[in-house]
């Protein structure tokens, strides 16, 4: 039985189909609670965040409550210098990220007054007064986002401007980071995105053709009776060299008739592909329906059937998560208005069905969020409004499903991992599944989710495997990952010296260029024990690596190493008696890895690196 000290619970349940598809929240309702007993007004963001590293989750609502958690639902008020001195305005929107890259998060608030928040670690937090980043009043906005749009593994900045709900009319704002030592965020003008004011309302990046580069997404609903396409666009640095936008003017996503609010880049049918979610406000036209794009290879069909697609409503945030842990993304949608939220699970094979007496309530909700705030695998959700109303519900679901959650940590990257792909293979019920996440710092209604990717694993004790893609282009493989854990991963980007190849010969391993890869042979049929292998790959003398282990491969077989032109491979031993040998790429040819003595190549790890000399 679990026990919350001073907490009085209302439960809100949910019965429909199995007891598989149950659901079953908490609403916390205890006045002495800080989250739930602190007012909101207007269109106020929220995230979920670990500010002080000490592995619990923590709530920030913009523009000044920062609520510690302990890890066991139990809250506390943190007084700090965020917000102070901003006033109150239509919109607050909120972002986090370690933007200097020193082991902590950092914060920016984007109101009348927009500000930057630097933490130094020990939860006090310093405003950025100086350079383009400390004019506050010029760079007033209504949301913020970061990502790395130019490449550069440092973190950028854009602040969309609503035209005429925080101030006197103004463009976007795009910054860009110097990256060490100081960091500076410097204005960035002559793009699309910063030579025009209207009613820009939520922008999002997402690297939604995964070509390499971030793209930006603004929903620019006129929230006055009208429509209008939305603000959608793509990075040239892939296709150039050097970064750069343009509008998307292609059919539907930039044609469409919009009053939009914030575009979410999820993969709901898991195929690999990033498809598209768009809130529509439309509140003078007596609300509109949302959008759902399905991404077929870079081709966007919009959905036409469904609630997801036709309720009707006043509709701002999308929290996208794997609420009932099942192997694929649900949404809960807050509307606007005093119309109901809407909640939509996830059935599978892209049909969602629209469940009520879930995480609805009479209080109109306008921003939220999403994190497992008691540590315990499943995703609580935070909503708040107007007139102050304030929501925390704590899923309590049961029903055996497991989960993973992955802390990362860029090296190379930005430290906070910012735009990082990460795909998670499992057996679910009996069929291979791969999902995906893109870590955003901005992913709903003026704020975003917690940073660290989650995954419902359904039935499955042990992901097959995790891929993630690295914003630096660095590529990293764990195989064989045992569910019901939140793991950290840190980009691998450099291992150990290379050993002098004079193992004793043993299995022989081949390698041979193949285009762009090199292909590691096997043959263990006669290894007796198995052993593990590891494999390393990169620029002489900082190689990437493979870490040894039991991956359940058959004794004969082979893999596909991706080894740039001119970078150096090595198989080595993992055994303590024999280090293996290395080899170089000159010209195509195949060339032999000699291999160690008593080797059974068992790969569990791949890591690629992004560029080699």
């Amino acid at each position: 039985m679990r026990l919350l000290v001073r907490i009085v619970v209302m439960c809100v349940a949910l019965a429909a189909g199995t007891a598989a598809g149950a659901q079953t929240f908490t609403k916390i309702t205890d006045p002495t609670n800080p989250v739930v007993s602190g007012v909101s007004t207007q269109y106020q963001g929220a995230a979920w965040i670990d500010f002080n590293n000490d592995g619990h989750l923590d709530l920030f609502v913009a523009t000044s409550n920062l609520y510690q958690g302990d890890g066991a639902g139990n809250f506390t008020t943190v007084t700090t210098s965020i917000g102070s001195g901003i006033p109150p305005a239509t919109g607050q929107g909120t972002c986090w990220a370690d933007y200097d890259d020193d082991g902590d998060l950092d914060v920016y608030i984007a109101s009348g007054l927009s500000v930057l928040y630097v933490n130094d670690g020990s939860g006090v937090f310093t405003a950025v007064s100086t350079g383009d980043i400390g004019q506050t009043l010029t760079n007033r906005g209504w949301s913020c986002a970061w990502a790395d749009w130019n490449g550069d593994n440092h973190l950028d900045l854009v602040i969309t401007h609503p035209a005429g709900f925080v101030g006197a009319p103004t463009t976007n704002h795009l910054f860009e980071s110097s990256g060490p030592p100081n960091y500076a965020l410097a204005r960035v003008t002559d793009t699309p995105i910063d030579d025009l004011m209207t009613s820009f309302t939520v922008g999002t990046w997402s690297d939604h053709d995964d070509d390499g580069d971030m793209d930006y997404f603004i929903g620019a609903g006129p929230a006055d009776g009208t429509t209008q396409a939305d603000f959608l666009y793509r990075n040239l640095l892939a296709e150039n060299g050097s970064p750069g936008f343009e509008r998307i003017t292609d059919p539907p996503l930039g044609t469409d008739p919009q009053d939009g609010q914030i575009w979410n880049w999820i993969d709901y049918d898991n195929d690999g592909d990033q498809d598209a979610y768009l809130t529509n406000w439309g509140s003078p036209l007596g609300g509109l329906a949302n959008r759902l794009y399905e991404n077929d290879g870079g081709n966007f069909t919009g959905v036409a059937t469904g609630a997801i697609v036709t309720d009707v409503a006043a509709s701002l945030g999308s929290i996208w998560g794997d609420y009932d842990n099942d192997g694929d993304l649900d949404v809960l949608v807050t509307n606007d208005n005093l119309n109901e939220d809407k909640y939509y699970r996830n059935d599978g094979g892209g049909v969602f069905t629209s469940v009520d007496n879930v995480l609805t309530e009479t209080l109109p909700h306008r921003g939220g969020s999403n994190g497992d705030f008691d540590g315990d695998g499943d995703l609580d959700i935070y909503m708040d409004g107007p007139a102050g109303s304030r929501s925390l519900f704590r899923n309590d679901t049961v029903n055996g499903n497991h989960w993973l959650v992955l802390d990362l940590t860029g090296t190379t990257s930005n430290r906070s991992a910012i735009g990082a792909k990460v795909r998670v293979e499992a057996v679910i019920g009996g069929n291979t599944v791969t999902q995906r996440r893109e870590v955003s710092s901005q992913n709903t209604f003026n704020g975003h989710n917690q940073l660290d990717p989650h995954f419902g694993l359904g039935d499955a004790t042990v992901a097959e495997s995790i891929l993630v893609e690295w914003p630096s282009g660095n590529t990293q493989r764990l195989n064989q990952v045992a569910a019901d854990q939140r793991l950290a991963v840190s980009e691998v980007t450099t291992t150990p010296a290379i050993p002098d190849g004079n193992g004793v010969p043993g299995t022989q391993m081949t390698a041979s260029r193949a285009g762009t890869d090199v292909q590691i042979s096997w043959d263990d049929a006669n290894c007796g024990t198995p052993t593990s292998v590891n494999i390393y790959q990169g620029a002489l003398g900082s190689f990437g690596m493979f870490t040894g282990g039991d991956c359940g491969l058959p004794p004969t077989g082979s893999a596909t190493v991706a080894v740039p032109d001119g970078s150096w491979f090595l198989v080595a031993s993992a055994d303590g008696d024999a280090d293996g040998s290395y080899g170089r790429d000159g010209g195509g040819g195949e060339r032999n890895i000699d291999g160690a003595g008593g080797v059974c190549p068992e790969i569990t790890q791949h890591v690629t690196l992004a560029a080699c000399p």
